[in-house]
């Protein structure tokens, strides 16, 4: 069977790696943030995946919404169309027409209990159509209660991991801006090692409790309250392997002059505490000020990354 993987745009290449490593096939990109692959035990990957927002299992592609041929299912259904990038039509639209496409074909619908959904996936005008594999998404995780309004979504935090080369077992990870602790928490469901989360307030130090008591990590994770300038003092010189962290960055919270302190600060002690050839993943709405700043460190990738409503920059350094 074959089936659409939906996941962050810009982060295509670690959901095709993860599904090479869960289920040993192959895959493709066949849009930005779709990757197309067959499999017939998707049970396990549903199971272990931390990279995939969505999943259905693909019936049709075509250009064109009165190219659609209906096709077998069991009923009640519902109709759910994702729409990106230009389209003349908007989502309930399509759903309108669709739904109507299917019930005249003798499928009765249920909006509210429906046992198959339909799911019309619209990318700058090139249309998929299939049946939702998961009709609640992969990307929440059930130990997130506690959330920070600058945090990120689950499956891009698993991505920038995979980028800094962590791999667990004895490998130091550090987050010195942990927020609410979806980085170091994801990184420990995907490997066990020594990972490290740091804040410089004390409600984001607790929200990264609960969340990792509720992810059941909570006692191999090391947390505390640290600000970045005392980084020096709790690591050797070279000790760390990786940082992974969302940055600060300008708003209406933190001035400019306050933001370029935290970097100033950031990038003098992490560059005594980061290993030789360790790397540095860093992620933020906006990075040229942040870049801009750095000494000693070399930069060895950017991309950017986004999901349905919200665009980040990321930037690899390595030591």
């Amino acid at each position: 069977m074959k089936y659409i993987a939906l996941c962050p745009k810009g982060l295509e290449d670690i959901t095709q790696k993860e599904i090479k490593e869960i289920l040993d096939v192959p895959s493709r990109v066949v849009l930005p943030g779709r990757v197309l692959f067959s499999t017939s035990v998707l049970a396990k990957l549903l199971k272990k995946t931390q990279s995939i927002m969505k999943i259905y299992s693909l019936q049709q592609e075509c250009s064109r919404l009165e190219e659609i041929k209906v096709f077998p299912l069991v009923t009640p259904f519902r109709v759910i169309c994702s729409r990106q990038g230009e389209y003349p039509l908007h989502s309930q639209e399509v759903e309108k027409i669709i739904g109507e496409k299917f019930y005249k074909e003798g499928n009765s619908v249920d909006l509210k209990n429906p046992k198959t959904i339909v799911f019309v996936d619209i990318v700058d005008g090139k249309i998929f159509i299939g049946k939702d594999q998961t009709p609640e998404l992969l990307s929440r995780r059930k130990y997130r209660v506690k959330i920070h309004n600058q945090s990120l979504n689950a499956c891009i935090a698993y991505g920038l991991i995979r980028l800094s080369g962590y791999t667990g077992s004895k490998k130091i990870l550090l987050d010195p801006f942990c927020r609410d602790g979806i980085i170091p928490i994801e990184a420990l469901l995907y490997k066990k090692g020594k990972v490290i989360a740091y804040d410089g307030l004390f409600p984001n130090v607790h929200s990264t409790e609960v969340n990792a008591t509720l992810a059941h990590v909570r006692k191999i994770l090391q947390v505390s309250r640290i600000e970045t300038e005392w980084l020096d003092t709790k690591f050797a010189e070279g000790e760390v392997d990786c940082i992974v962290t969302a940055v600060p960055f300008p708003s209406k919270s933190l001035s400019e002059n306050e933001a370029k302190k935290i970097y100033k600060d950031f990038f003098y002690h992490v560059s005594f505490i980061l290993k030789k050839k360790g790397k540095i993943v860093c992620i933020a709405p906006h990075l040229v000020l942040f870049k801009s700043m750095c000494e000693g460190l070399g930069i060895v990738e950017e991309r950017e990354v986004s999901t349905s409503n919200l665009s980040y920059s990321v930037v690899v350094f390595k030591k």
